[in-house]
């Protein structure tokens, strides 16, 4: 099936893995779900049996997912399973995909207070837990579609916060959340980074709550291939 480029955004889609952002509908319907069934074979992705949604809590808290586990109130989740799609909501926070060549893939939901949690190095000290003997620089992260600096304006307790902690990534009143998760993957030795450098307050292709106050969602996926 020939792609409409004009629904999704693939950032990488080989042999072993596959890795896109989807926003021809509301994918919000589909929280704190998992769907045996293909969501995405409209967009011409195959091999895909099962969709996994998070109930998402704006937290730090990543957990493995396998057939036992049912909770799904998290944001952040890690798999070793063959044709399984993580599945992260968003309109403006960061939707991190995080891919091992070993056979490895999380997806993280990365907003202010996840970003300042440091969810990443939650999730990258799960995986090393599990899997202690991994190559580090085989690690690849992809920054999906979200909100640039220059649209995200903070302020009260939330801005004193910022710039008591995380003052190097201040302009003014404006958060850069994304050169926060950068500088964190780099502390982390994660040195492969893809930005998809867009912005889903100026795109209006993508969902945007800061620019709309909307409740829907786009979706960014990633699965293994098997």
């Amino acid at each position: 099936m020939e792609r409409d480029r004009k629904n999704f955004l693939s950032l990488l889609d080989n042999e072993k893995v596959s890795i896109f952002c989807a926003y021809d509908q509301d994918y919000g319907v589909f929280r704190a779900n998992s769907f045996k069934k293909n969501l995405f074979s409209h967009l011409g992705f195959e091999g895909i049996s099962e969709c996994v949604f998070m109930d998402q809590i704006h937290s730090s808290f990543v957990q493995i997912y396998d057939t036992n586990l049912k909770d799904l109130t998290c944001d952040g989740l890690i798999t070793k399973k063959k044709n399984v799609a993580l599945c992260v909501l968003s309109a403006d926070c960061l939707p991190l995909l995080l891919y091992h060549e070993d056979g490895i893939v999380a997806a993280l939901h990365s907003g202010r207070k996840g970003s300042f949690k440091n969810i990443l190095k939650e999730c990258i000290e799960k995986i090393s837990l599990e899997s202690p003997n991994l190559d580090g620089s085989k690690f690849h992260l992809f920054i999906m579609p979200s909100i640039c600096w220059k649209n995200y304006e903070i302020s009260g307790e939330v801005l004193d916060f910022a710039k008591e902690n995380f003052k190097d990534f201040l302009l003014g009143n404006q958060l850069d959340l994304k050169s926060l998760v950068k500088f964190q993957a780099k502390n982390l030795n994660i040195n492969n980074i893809l930005d998809s450098e867009i912005c889903s307050f100026e795109n209006k292709d993508f969902f945007s709550y800061r620019r709309d106050k909307t409740q829907k969602r786009f979706v960014s996926v990633i699965y293994l291939k098997g």
